[in-house]
C-alpha cells in the first residue's frame, strides 16, 4: 500500500486509468449489444487549465495525461476480439485521441472560443448528437469522455454515464462519496 495526496498527478494518473479501463469494459459490452448504447464516463477535476490549458494553448497536462492512457488502452482494445465495426470506431478513436473527451465548465459561459462553445453546447443542449455513434456527415462520434469541475448544470441528466471518477480533492466524506 501507498499513501498519497489526492491531488497527487499520481493518484490522478491512476484514477485516471481504472477509469478508462472499466469505461471500457462497459463500452465493449453495450456497443456488442443488439441495441447499441452509447456509453459515457465524467471526470471532476479541480483546475480548468489542467484540463483547457492557458490562453497560449499550454499547460493542459491532465487533458495530455488522460490522451497518453487512452492511446494504450485502445490499442490493448484493438488486441481483443471484437467485431469489425467496435474495432473500425477504436481506430477512429485512435486516430483522433481529442475528438474522445470534452469538457463544461463554468467559466466556459464568459468564454469566446467557437469551438468550446460548440463543445458546451453539444454536452449541455444536444443529447441526442451525444448519445449518437454517427454524426450527421456519417462520421463516428467518438465523444464519450466529459470533463467538469464539479457539476453540471441543474436538470442536466444522462443515464449513459456508467463510470464517474472524482480528481478532484474534497474535505468531507460525504463528498467523496
Amino acid at each position: 500500500e501507498f499513501e498519497v495526496s489526492a491531488l497527487a498527478p499520481s493518484y490522478q494518473e491512476a484514477m485516471m486509468r481504472l477509469a478508462i479501463q472499466r469505461h471500457f469494459e462497459e463500452e465493449r459490452k453495450n456497443f456488442n449489444r443488439s441495441n447499441k448504447i452509447k456509453t459515457l464516463a465524467l471526470f471532476f477535476i479541480d483546475d480548468i487549465t489542467s484540463f483547457r490549458g492557458n490562453k497560449d494553448g499550454n499547460g493542459a497536462w491532465l487533458r495530455e495525461k488522460f490522451n497518453q492512457l487512452l492511446k494504450r488502452q485502445i490499442e490493448k482494445e484493438l488486441t481483443l476480439d471484437n467485431s469489425e465495426e467496435y474495432k473500425n470506431f477504436l481506430n477512429s478513436s485512435l486516430q483522433d485521441l481529442n475528438a474522445c473527451s470534452a469538457g463544461y465548465f463554468a467559466q466556459d459561459n464568459n468564454d469566446s472560443d467557437e469551438a468550446v462553445a460548440k463543445e458546451v453546447d453539444d454536452i449541455l443542449r444536444n443529447k441526442k448528437g451525444l448519445l449518437s455513434f454517427k454524426n450527421l456527415d456519417g462520421t463516428w462520434n467518438l465523444r464519450r469522455f466529459l470533463f467538469s469541475k464539479w457539476t453540471l448544470k441543474e436538470g442536466w441528466d444522462n443515464p449513459n454515464v456508467f463510470t464517474i471518477t472524482k480528481l478532484r480533492s474534497s474535505g468531507s466524506e460525504i463528498s467523496k462519496i
